[in-house]
């Protein structure tokens, strides 16, 4: 290797990732070598310790094994963390990233890869499933979690077996099934903002080892915590900000109030070893609209604003706090010190605004919210009022030879919703929106082993349709110089997957794993946009200045994907691995804008991505001691990037994007120690560098002199969208039995996450006219951010009651969840925030 000051500058910046790797590499492979090392019986202090059974449904770990990056929390687990839906387990899972814009709309990112994408049509790189059958459509992912058993986050490609291709990784939900045994279960929580949760469940034996079935409920209603100063009984209060507002508004927004039902019923039949299980289950949710912050680009982040001015009260407070300690240079003075300089002399008088500014814009992005983040000015209440509901046949039959295993669902949701998306009392752009859909999925396995081989193997198929229907008018103000827009469309989609793996155990402690599968996907998209559906209401797809434009389009995608793996069984309680992944993402539509474009419709192609990966997993002292661990690699082609449009005179569009190269590099390290009986220590970490290679965009800013300019921005060098760089979680609980008294268990869960962006541009947003970043670091992200949870139990010493006191959000930290840029348009920067502290007590009866 040529000396480095000779490096060229590519391979600089690929000598820096490998000294950073190596040494990485080295400390792992260090701690494999402890992890093997054999540890003889008069070494172990806990030879003679009696051995601890954990019990569970079993249903994860028949999915995986000990070369499958997965992070699992049992019911135990979800209860004391206050998982009310799968968002809740992202805060403590390394490496997991969900981003929810409400209760019915998410997205997921698994090791920096997924899609920030939020409309109904997003196909993410994350697939969900629920005891086995996949949820492809977003508007049911993010359903409520009661009656579980278990949840596991599988990371990397899922290329290679049964279900739903997915390039990130997948997240399973079991639920808890249908017993031989009368039991039940009923559980409530009440805490402050007036929170409700009731969890109900019921196990009846039908007919003895034959048949049974699970009847289980939730239902879940919180109070706002966002107060609406424009409510009926704040209006007096702020009469030149809530003069044109209705009267009957909210007091408080981001309220909950949703319920949900399932019955489960298991059939062992007559047949030997056939089972079927049958499920149906629904929800409903009637909430208010959720709501953020306000941020007004002028005189708050640096950027010209030439259309609205609202600003939140306090944010102007704050400004003229900030200007009050900065010395005021009258004119005359300015021109006593640039007498012969006229431009010196206009900088001079508004060097002391722009400092204001800067000073205003770097609180704002550190903090990251203004000093009332849980008070606004909204001139609408919006709502969502969204239901589902659902059916899943599973058939389980085990012969001779092979088994075989069935599993058919069926979903549906219709879905209506208003949202105030500009967070003002202005109506810059507010959202009406309509869909509803459905999916049938079918999944066909056939597994078994060779009589005269140490080869295991599994082939099937995976089948899946589904369609959308889509509207969305959003509404803008006749005096503010942005056009409304009305979009309509349907999406029909077809996917089919045929896949084949093999294990085979070529040496006593070697086996290589090979799994290939086919990818086919077939899609339909119409589309019907117009300019102004009140003005001319049966005008579908008008020409654009290009001429006419595309509005309906079926594209055909197909793609091999699959998986290599090696793995090595030092004995049962330790094991290495080293694999290799390619995984591809269908196309994803997007129903663009087409005043300003050629096509009204477009297609971001097909991800693939090739991931390399190596990693262990040991434990010592008869499980007192576990540690997993993994490093990886994954280089993209074509990786697709939700992109919030931010053009002036346009509302803000949700378009997805390809870069045409990017990569990430990273680690995980699991721990779980039982130094003593009953307390018990979990710690999970994870490290990621993402970036993108060749990534180029551009946005339309208004100036004072050239009017509408499209200035090209250069994301190459960001990191990826939700993919902060570290991440701590962990927890520690101690059991504490008191004869005839009970079991006393404190429990502390922390979470720990660095800077992370929510936006390819590295979380500084849209540029300035010269195409350079003026907002602060943060600004489009959150800052790194410890959250904490406490939980303090109480069961009786025979079981079946517990009372415990939770709080959560300890140190009521403010924080963002998602923030996007509308500053060249509506001329803002939104935020929406996270829960403030939140406290109650829980009671659960079992029998």
């Amino acid at each position: 290797m040529p000396p480095n000051h000779c490096l060229p500058a590519r391979s600089h910046a690929r000598w820096r990732r490998i000294r950073v790797v190596i040494p990485t590499i080295v400390a792992v492979l260090a701690i494999q070598g402890l992890a093997f090392a054999q540890t003889t019986p008069e070494d172990d202090p806990w030879a003679n310790v009696e051995e601890m059974v954990v019990t569970s449904s079993g249903a994860l770990a028949g999915l995986t094994d000990a070369t499958t990056s997965v992070t699992a929390f049992d019911s135990e687990d979800l209860m004391a963390l206050g998982a009310s839906d799968v968002s809740d387990v992202a805060a403590f899972t390394p490496n997991l990233e969900i981003r929810s814009a409400g209760g019915s709309t998410a997205t997921f990112f698994i090791r920096g890869v997924g899609l920030n994408d939020l409309t109904a049509n997003a196909s993410g790189s994350v697939a969900i499933y629920q005891d086995d059958a996949p949820k492809n459509l977003p508007a049911i992912q993010l359903g409520q979690l009661f009656d579980l058993d278990e949840i596991g986050i599988l990371k990397g490609p899922q290329g290679a077996g049964p279900g739903r291709n997915a390039s990130a990784g997948a997240i399973k939900i079991y639920t808890r099934q249908p017993t031989n045994e009368f039991a039940g279960k009923l559980r409530v929580d009440y805490g402050n903002y007036d929170a409700l949760v009731v969890e109900g469940a019921l196990n009846v034996p039908i007919v003895a080892d034959r048949l049974s079935t699970r009847l289980s409920f939730n239902v879940a209603r919180r109070d706002g915590y966002v107060t609406n100063r424009c409510g009926v009984k704040r209006i007096a209060q702020f009469p030149s900000i809530c003069d044109d507002v209705v009267s009957d508004l909210a007091d408080d927004l981001n309220n909950e109030n949703a319920w949900a039902a399932r019955m489960t019923t298991r059939w062992e039949t007559p047949i030997d070893d056939m089972s079927w299980t049958f499920t149906f289950h629904g929800s409903r949710t009637d909430e208010l609209g959720t709501v953020g912050e306000h941020l007004g680009a002028v005189n708050t982040l640096g950027s010209p604003d030439f259309g609205n001015q609202y600003q939140q009260p306090e944010v102007q407070a704050e400004r003229e706090r900030i200007l009050a300690t900065i010395p005021v240079v009258t004119r005359a003075q300015c021109r006593m010190m640039f007498p012969n300089d006229r431009e010196a002399q206009n900088a001079c008088r508004n060097a002391r605004s722009q400092t204001g500014r800067r000073r205003l814009a770097e609180a704002l992005a550190g903090r990251p919210l203004d000093t009332n983040p849980f008070e606004g000015d909204y001139n609408l209440d919006g709502y969502t009022r969204h239901t589902t509901w659902g059916a899943l046949i599973k058939g389980e039959w085990e012969l001779d030879a092979f088994r075989i295993k069935s599993i058919t669902a069926f979903e549906r949701y219709d879905r209506d919703r208003l949202s105030d998306f500009d967070y003002s009392p202005n109506v810059l752009f507010e959202f009406d929106i309509e869909d509803d859909a459905w999916q049938a999925t079918q999944d066909l396995q056939f597994s078994g082993e060779l009589e005269d081989y140490p080869i295991s193997w599994s082939t099937g198929f995976f089948y899946l349709q589904e369609r959308l229907d889509y509207t969305q008018f959003t509404r803008v103000d006749e005096d503010v110089a942005i056009n409304p827009s009305y979009v309509e469309y349907i999406q029909d989609t077809q996917s089919l997957g045929v896949f084949a793996s093999a294990d085979w155990d070529f040496l006593d402690d070697f086996t290589l794993s090979l799994g290939g599968r086919y990818n086919w996907e077939r899609k339909r998209f119409d589309a019907q946009i117009v300019l102004d559906p009140i003005l001319s209401p049966d005008d579908r797809c008008l020409p654009t200045q290009f001429g006419p434009t595309q509005c309906t389009r079926t594209d055909t995608f197909d793609h091999m994907t699959g998986e290599v793996k090696v793995s090595y069984v030092f004995d049962d309680s330790r094991t290495m691995y080293m694999k290799y992944n390619h995984g591809w993402k269908g196309a994803q539509y997007n129903a663009r804008d087409g005043r300003n474009r050629r096509f009204a419709t477009d297609v971001a192609d097909p991800e693939t991505i090739d991931a390399f990966e190596t990693g262990f997993e040991a434990s010592w002292f008869d499980g007192r001691v576990s540690l997993d661990g993994a490093l990886f690699w994954y280089k993209y082609k074509n990786y697709q990037v939700f992109t919030f449009t931010n053009n002036a005179g346009e509302p803000p569009q949700r378009v997805v994007l390809n870069a045409d190269d990017a990569e990430l590099y990273g680690a995980e390290l699991e721990a779980t120690i039982e130094p003593i009986d009953a307390l018990v220590m979990d710690v999970r970490f994870g490290w990621l560098e993402s970036r993108f290679l060749d990534f180029t965009d551009s946005v339309v800013i208004r100036t004072e002199t050239q009017g509408n300019r499209r200035i090209v921005t250069d994301f190459n060098g960001n990191p990826l969208p939700n993919a902060p760089r570290f991440k701590i979680a962990g927890s520690i609980s101690y059991a504490l039995e008191v004869p005839s008294v009970g079991t006393i268990t404190p429990r502390w869960d922390f979470t720990w996450t660095d800077d992370v962006a929510f936006d390819p541009s590295g979380g500084r947003g849209s540029p300035d006219v010269l195409g350079n970043p003026f907002m602060p670091a943060n600004t489009i992200g959150q800052q790194a951010l410890l959250l904490q949870n406490f939980r303090l139990g109480y069961a009786v010493e025979n079981g079946g009651l517990e009372i415990a006191g939770w709080v959560r959000n300890l140190t009521n930290e403010t924080y963002k969840t998602l923030a996007f840029d509308a500053s060249a348009g509506p001329g803002l920067v939104g935020n929406l925030v996270g829960e403030p502290r939140t406290y109650g007590l829980s009671a659960t009866f079992e029998f």
